[in-house]
């Protein structure tokens, strides 16, 4: 505890001015408040560790940005898709569609992404209009936002065939050998349900010769985010009734997509126009 304050005029250690400087006796030790810099010299130390420290920081969470761009699943391709980057010279419903995907990243909450609405995009029976692209740029989009809010990576991105192979191959699985450890699909749901946002890429793009697994799976993936209130974008060339047939079948088992049409207000987005890829090729 310090008893009494002394002062004393010294030179800085920095500047080499003179200034007043304040001398504690703590317990008989001498203890100068300013560590022997003017309060100039020492305000300009304290900025530039500040900077330092702010810079580190920022280069902490842009190395976090790229490694999870590349392990939350973003296809290489797609790596350097943006919003900003997209040809918005097509058809008005992708430039809508474009510039609600811009909103999305806008109003996506780190700190409660409980609160953000599901995106569905699909375009019947046409490829290459752009739905990937925009998905990806959604997930790009969240992690150039992304600033050390969280621990995790905020969003994962899948397609529906790549989900159904993870799933299948927790089949496989031989004993309870932990030495190399096998994703159980337990901790595949796990983590597609918890995570911030899932991408959910290409639904019904492939013929299943097992609907009835194809339903079980996209039910225990869209109910579990139902359930934790936690947002999807989804990509789909199926229309509202053939995407409501891929998820329940022909039983009249609804659950899955009415939990969707929930999720998203009821909105389901349309996407017409030309294949980038036909355009692509006949430029060429």
């Amino acid at each position: 505890m310090t008893n009494k304050i002394e002062k004393v005029i010294k030179n800085c250690l920095e500047c080499k001015q003179e200034y007043e400087a304040h001398i504690g006796d703590a317990l008989g030790i001498k203890i100068e408040f300013g560590g022997g810099y003017c309060p100039t010299c020492r305000q300009k130390k304290l900025d530039e560790e500040e900077r330092i420290e702010f810079e580190a920081r920022q280069k902490e969470t842009a190395s976090k940005r790229e490694n999870w761009r590349g392990e939350c699943g973003i296809p290489l391709r797609f790596r350097e898709s943006r919003v900003d980057k997209f040809d918005t010279k097509v058809d008005k419903s992708i430039v809508n569609m474009w510039h609600e995907c811009g909103e999305y990243i806008n109003q996506f909450s780190f700190s409660k992404p409980q609160g953000v609405k599901s995106l569905v995009m699909y375009s019947q029976g046409i490829w290459g209009v752009g739905k990937t692209y925009l998905a990806c740029a959604i997930s790009n989009g969240i992690l150039d936002k992304w600033d050390n809010e969280t621990g995790l990576c905020p969003v994962c991105f899948v397609s529906e065939p790549q989900l159904f192979l993870r799933v299948r191959s927790t089949y496989n699985r031989r004993g309870n050998d932990d030495r190399n450890h096998q994703e159980t699909e337990e901790e595949i749901y796990r983590h597609l349900t918890r995570v911030p946002l899932l991408i959910l890429d290409d639904v019904g793009k492939e013929e299943v010769s097992d609907p009835r697994f194809v339903q079980r799976v996209l039910f225990a993936v869209i109910d579990g985010r139902y359930q934790n209130m936690l947002p999807m974008v989804i990509t789909a060339n199926l229309n509202p009734d053939e995407l409501d047939l891929h998820l329940g079948g022909n039983r009249g088992n609804s659950a899955s997509m009415d939990r969707l049409t929930e999720m998203t207000g009821n909105i389901f987005w349309e996407l017409r126009g030309q294949s980038y890829r036909d355009m692509s090729k006949r430029n060429g």
